[in-house]
């Protein structure tokens, strides 16, 4: 039994990425030592995880230029895939409209269920497809498709992680929506405002992370659009939130995003 749960996000950047896939996975679990890690613009290697971990991922990421997509990795712990719901009268499959873009898992610790995982990535299109820089469709309506999972015997205990593409300020609409709660907005109090915070809706008491660089220039735009939320039991057990360039200041040198990390006792 462990002491203490390491839940993470990070988007790993395959598009002109900055370190080979293999020394990425080896900064993973060297700087952030994760038990549970939700990986958008994800790949695992040719030959499958590296030693220790498990993973579950769809092979061929999300399709046609996107040869990349969301894994649930994990080291310590079991994790096996959850694609479909069983109802009293009937099986639900979770179905989603970009395959690749979400994955479910639950998370066991010595056979028992400890919560289950959803790993999602903002895809930055509209239901018709059309492209629109941010997840404001994309988001909701993919946690839309998991409403089985959300009214199932699990809800009292689901993570949902990821690069979401949305801005804190897009955040209480979804997590209200969803029964979540944001864990970096749960723990502002805890952390000094985040000067010069994009879409913030905390003021003051923000809090927040710096978790996207959009640029390699030292005065590109940074942004906070990589999220943990938890259901209020999970919420009860957090014990510490970190993340962002400021936690992981060379993150920059290997991504253009910056980890976020929930330790949970």
């Amino acid at each position: 039994m462990i002491a203490l749960m390491r839940i993470a996000t990070w988007n790993m950047k395959q598009v002109a990425p900055r370190m080979p896939l293999e020394e990425r996975w080896r900064w993973i679990e060297d700087q952030i030592a994760p038990d549970v890690i939700v990986l958008t613009e994800a790949k695992v290697p040719d030959g499958g995880p590296p030693p220790g971990w498990t993973a579950i991922w769809v092979p061929g990421g999300m399709g046609k230029s996107r040869r990349w997509g969301t894994v649930i990795a994990a080291r310590n712990v079991d994790l096996v895939e959850v694609t479909e719901i069983q109802k009293r009268r009937s099986v639900v499959p979770l179905v989603t409209t970009w395959p690749g873009a979400v994955k479910v898992a639950d998370v066991l610790v010595g056979g028992e269920r400890w919560a289950t995982v959803v790993g999602l990535y903002g895809v930055t299109r509209t239901l018709d497809d059309t492209n629109c820089g941010h997840g404001r469709y994309s988001v909701p309506h993919l946690l839309g498709e998991l409403k089985a999972l959300f009214k199932s015997s699990r809800r009292n205990r689901i993570i949902v992680a990821g690069d979401f593409n949305l801005s804190p300020s897009d955040m209480p609409s979804i997590v209200n929506r969803f029964g979540l709660t944001d864990l970096v907005e749960l723990t502002a109090g805890d952390r000094p405002a985040l000067e010069g915070c994009r879409g913030c809706n905390l003021g003051t008491r923000c809090g927040h992370f710096w978790t996207h660089r959009n640029g390699t220039s030292p005065n590109a735009a940074v942004q906070n659009i990589d999220f943990i939320l938890a259901t209020d039991e999970l919420c009860r057990e957090l014990t510490k939130m970190t993340g962002g360039i400021g936690d992981f200041p060379d993150a920059w040198s290997v991504s253009d995003h910056a980890p976020v990390v929930a330790d949970f006792e």
